[in-house]
């Protein structure tokens, strides 16, 4: 047993003698291994990266598959023998095959797009053949399978790396690709619309064949085709084929449209042509080539959708806008413009299909009447109707885009055995005329609008500044658009250059030697008045002035009452007393801050004459029936002048009702009752210096809302105490006032 054991410890130390002996030869030999063949795949990497390169000796057409292989096998092969290799090796060899195995990779890019680049070719080749065997049907074929190929195979151009390689392998097949399609793109495309015009019109889809002859023969006519003169005689046959017919239609301007053809004619009528809502066509003129007709319309209506019939066939189009309104009794001043469209709309109470007579201005062109077209101009009178519920609705505009329509108003006459008996205004309004490219040639500045950056001359003419680009200047000097803004004033001399798009000037080259001070509007003396009406011991006078000027108030026989001075953007208040029931004239006089009170008014100043006393109920007619019930009586409300103390008139104030006016009175035991305008029969009308209703019937009903309160025994009895009058003002805005000793007897 001893000398077993022995031997086998013998056996095991020359068995591992023998190992410690061989291994670190065995890691040299493939440490070695590895190293070369790392180096191997590297060189081989180097060697394709100048093949796949226009600085080596790539040429964009042929494919260096040897080098990719070789490069592809050295990579392969170190990657096979780190498969057995430690892990700290595997980390180290794998970083040193980065670089070989990216050039391996955009090797692979560089022969996939020659392989695209030669599939281009070959189509490129085989529609250049088409077009050498002269047979369209097989260009238009082989065009599409071209242009489907390079669509696909130039995503694979645009993968290879390198700006330059890119290019070479772009420029051996992309140009010449690109640039036969674009020889042969109109080409292919009217022949597509002929055959397909011709099958249009085979079927009888006469409108589908004629929008196709109409493109291809737009294409015909802007280029230079190589099949031109076989494609526009296939073009010809078709369009002599189709019935005559309008194919397009574009609107020019609010009076004028251009309706295109399918085919060319000789001559042309307005007769030829019809429209629907409204529009008239006054006359027809056709152009050179006989494709286009030129049509001068009625004006258009914004928001309207017009259709012309021509021939066979009919075409649309849209008028983009909207109608602006102009509303009866409206105090301020309206500013539009000639080419826009207006409204103007209201309704006679009581009456159905009512004769009127609308006055229309100088200047003004009506339109149409409840829906109806009515061209006619002014100054002229124009009998009409209202509908079944007595309203009237008037579309109009300027009789001339280029010519202004200044302080215009249009009245509707309620007509009656042939008499006026009741008279609607509307507002005041603007049309301001567009102003021609070119010089300002000393232009006197009449409306002003800041807000909304424009300015207009006393001869109508609106003119618009850009914001951004358009250059300001005062007498020579440029100033900045503030400035300019705050020194323009009413009565100002502009001169300079006025462009639509590009840039503009605008030199106040005269300014108003003393501005006068701007009240605010509110402060307008109404036509018919004998001053700016108000009820109360104070006044807020307010308005514009030159920016950081002072302002002087004067009262009366020219008695200093303050100062106030105006802020940087020429904003201004100052409150200012007034006499009881009396006439109050203030002066206002501006100039530079810090200079002593004037001692000359007159020169330069604003005037205002404020009239103070109350708008009250003066005396109440009686009531005929006398059997205490309201309805059907017809009582008068005379209006109270404004006195001096001695009984001397100032004013004579008239009642301004509107639809909405009511009443509400009460009898001594408390039964209260509203009457509203225009509800239940009852109506309130406007007399001079007075104002009466026609009292309707008395509804129990709660729905109606106008019994308010029933009281003990449920009716009106006895004399009635007025509660309150709402919707009655004067012409300023004062609301009717009421005594307690205002009754209604006798009823």
């Amino acid at each position: 047993m001893r000398n077993k054991s022995g031997k086998l410890i013998l056996s095991t130390v020359v068995a591992t003698s023998a190992i410690i002996a061989v291994t670190p030869g065995s890691q040299v030999e493939a440490t070695s291994n590895l190293n070369q063949l790392v180096v191997d795949a590297q060189n081989a990497g180097n060697v394709l990266k100048w093949a796949i390169s226009v600085e080596g000796s790539a040429d964009g057409v042929n494919q260096p598959w040897k080098q990719f292989n070789n490069a592809k096998q050295a990579i392969g092969k170190v990657e096979a023998a780190l498969a057995k290799a430690s892990f700290s090796e595997k980390l180290k060899y794998e970083s040193l095959l980065i670089e070989p195995k990216t050039q391996l990779q955009r090797a692979q890019g560089y022969l996939d797009a020659i392989t695209a680049s030669s599939k281009i070719h070959a189509k490129t080749n085989a529609l250049s053949l088409a077009v050498q065997a002269n047979n369209l049907d097989q260009v238009e074929k082989a065009y599409h399978e071209m242009t489907a190929e390079f669509r696909k195979q130039t995503i694979l151009l645009d993968r290879v790396y390198g700006q330059s390689t890119r290019d070479r392998i772009r420029g051996a097949v992309k140009g010449p690709a690109e640039k036969l399609i674009s020889e042969l793109k109109n080409d292919v495309t009217v022949h597509m619309l002929a055959k397909g015009a011709q099958e249009d019109l085979n079927r009888g889809r006469y409108t589908e064949a004629s929008a196709k002859v109409y493109e291809a023969q737009a294409i015909l006519t802007a280029e230079t085709l190589k099949w031109e003169k076989s494609l526009q005689a296939a073009i010809n046959n078709i369009n002599n084929a189709l019935p005559m017919n309008a194919v397009a239609v574009t609107r020019v301007d609010n009076t004028t449209v251009l309706v295109k053809l399918n085919r060319s004619i000789s001559s042309v009528k307005a007769s030829d042509f019809t429209a629907n809502n409204g529009m008239t066509i006054s006359s027809a003129s056709l152009s050179s080539d006989g494709f286009n007709v030129t049509l001068k319309t009625s004006v258009q209506v914004p928001g309207t959708t017009y259709t012309i019939k021509y021939k066979n066939g009919s075409v649309s189009f849209a008028v983009p806008g909207n109608i602006s309104p102009v509303y009866i009794g409206d105090k301020n001043i309206q500013h539009k413009e000639t080419t826009e469209v207006l409204s103007l709309s209201t309704v006679f109470n009581n009456t159905s299909n009512q004769a009127v007579r609308i006055d229309i201005p100088a200047g003004v062109k009506l339109i149409s009447v409840n829906g109806a077209a009515n061209n006619n101009a002014g100054a002229k009178s124009v009998n009409a109707q209202t509908d079944k519920n007595g309203a009237i609705q008037i579309v109009f505009t300027a009789n001339n885009s280029n010519q202004a329509a200044l302080d215009k108003t249009i009245a509707i006459h309620k007509i009656v055995k042939n008499k006026a008996v009741e008279t609607q205004t509307s507002g005041v309004f603007n049309l301001y005329a567009p102003p021609k490219e070119g010089a300002i040639g000393n232009k006197t500045v009449r409306f002003i609008d800041n807000k909304n950056n424009y300015f207009v001359t006393t001869e109508g003419v609106k003119y618009s500044w850009k914001i951004y680009n358009d250059i300001f200047q005062n007498e020579g000097i440029n100033v900045s658009l503030d400035s300019f803004k705050s020194g323009l004033d009413i009565g100002d001399t502009i001169n300079g250059e006025y462009h639509q798009v590009s840039t503009s000037l605008f030199n106040i080259s005269k300014n108003a030697s003393i501005a006068a001070v701007k009240l605010d509007t509110k402060f307008a003396v109404k036509a018919g008045t004998s001053g700016y009406r108000i009820h109360g011991n104070k006044v807020e006078l307010k308005g514009t002035a030159e920016p950081n000027y002072e302002l002087f108030f004067f009262k009366n026989n020219s008695t200093s009452i303050g100062k106030a001075k105006a802020d940087s953007k020429g904003n201004w208040t100052f409150v200012a007393e007034v006499d009881t029931n009396a006439v109050t004239d203030f002066s206002i006089f501006q100039q530079t801050a810090g200079k002593a009170i004037p001692a000359y008014v007159g020169w330069g100043e604003t005037t205002l004459r404020v009239v103070e006393g109350p708008f009250a109920v003066g005396s109440i007619t009686e009531g005929t029936s006398k059997d205490d019930d309201l309805s059907n009586e017809k009582i008068t409300f005379t209006v109270s002048p404004v006195q001096y103390a001695n009984g001397a008139v100032i004013a004579q104030d008239q009642a301004i009702i509107t639809k909405q006016a009511s009443i509400i009175v009460v009898d001594g035991d408390g039964t209260k009752v509203k009457y509203t305008n225009n509800q239940n029969k009852t109506i309130f009308s406007q007399t001079k210096g007075a104002f009466s209703i026609d009292f309707g019937l008395l509804s129990t009903r709660k729905s109606d809302g106008q019994l308010i309160d029933q009281g003990k025994d449920h009716k009106l009895t006895g004399p009635l105490t007025i509660v309150s009058i709402e919707g009655i003002t004067n012409e300023y805005g004062l609301q009717i006032q009421t005594k307690p000793t205002n009754q209604i007897k006798n009823y």
